[in-house]
């Protein structure tokens, strides 16, 4: 569908997508913008922002072909930033992402499109999706409709932000947002702080889009898990109320005793018991307490 088609109304939804426009990611990125335009009956803004310096050209040329897409280059190779470029450039009422090798299902705008206009006025509407990889199509969460009542909380159980799976507001949902993004951790990041924020989100538990499992991608990364021990401190500089610190705190309490295993392992014996020491001092700690026997010299084995 031709957004610039005087004809037709002016679209309501960007899409933004964040891409390097890799020879090797050509093809799911043209796959992405057909199912943008499959998304919803009416016209879509797309903009594709191309970070990194290494696109291909025939990929290039082909988005810069496309009518209903607006092309902008950023040399920094990040995704992130590529997103808060793309925020940038929003003009209409609403807007969403998509990584370059997902989808949306038909219909899947034109579904969260209603949800944002229902009498509620979410700020954001979050969604339902499908993890496709070689075995088949599995469920993204089983427990989306909890989010809306208490966002934090559901936070630590499920990463329910991602992104392909949202539309926001584009008056609530401002640039700043995504300005100071936290690497590896960009999405659980950005939902934190819509939660501390009081934004209003309501809930589409229905499959809106495709998540196909990339080999090699950050979120497999040794990085991206190191990631969230500053993630966490940058959660509580936030004061967020009490139970939800002592969730945090659990959580840099459960990511020490994992370096410690790991060091252990290594053979690190030192390391391993410094991290101990760390993951015995926060909220639940004690827990750890009986994997000492592994790390103080003539502590009984047996259990």
């Amino acid at each position: 569908m031709d957004a610039t088609d005087a004809s037709l109304p002016a679209p309501l939804i960007t899409t933004i997508i964040p891409t390097m426009a890799s020879k090797a990611r050509a093809a799911s990125l043209k796959r992405a913008i057909t199912s943008i335009r499959a998304a919803s009956k009416q016209p879509v803004a797309i903009i594709v922002v191309v970070n990194g310096t290494r696109s291909d050209p025939e990929a290039c040329a082909w988005l810069a072909d496309q009518p209903d897409v607006r092309l902008e280059f950023d040399a920094k190779p990040s995704a992130a930033n590529a997103m808060l470029r793309g925020r940038e450039l929003v003009a209409t009422p609403f807007f969403t992402s998509l990584d370059d090798d997902d989808e949306f299902t038909p219909g899947a705008l034109d579904l969260r499109l209603a949800a944002m206009q229902s009498d509620t006025c979410p700020d954001i509407v979050v969604c339902n999706g499908l993890r496709r990889d070689s075995t088949g199509d599995t469920l993204c969460y089983d427990d989306l409709p909890s989010v809306p009542a208490a966002p934090l909380p559901a936070l630590f159980r499920m990463p329910w932000l991602s992104s392909c799976n949202s539309l926001y507001r584009t008056a609530s949902i401002d640039a700043h947002f995504f300005r100071n993004f936290h690497s590896f951790a960009e999405w659980t990041w950005l939902a934190y702080q819509f939660g501390v924020a009081g934004k209003k989100i309501a809930v589409i538990d229905t499959p809106t889009f495709v998540c196909n499992d990339t080999a090699g991608s950050l979120s497999k990364s040794n990085e991206y898990e190191m990631a969230y021990l500053s993630l966490y401190e940058r959660m509580l500089s936030l004061a967020p109320p009490a139970p939800v610190a002592d969730l945090i705190r659990r959580r840099i309490g459960s990511f020490w005793h994992d370096q410690s295993v790991t060091a252990l392992r290594n053979g690190q014996r030192l390391d391993a018991l410094r991290h101990h020491v760390r993951s015995l001092r926060q909220p639940g700690g004690l827990r750890y307490l009986g994997y000492s026997r592994y790390l103080i010299p003539g502590w009984p084995q047996n259990r």
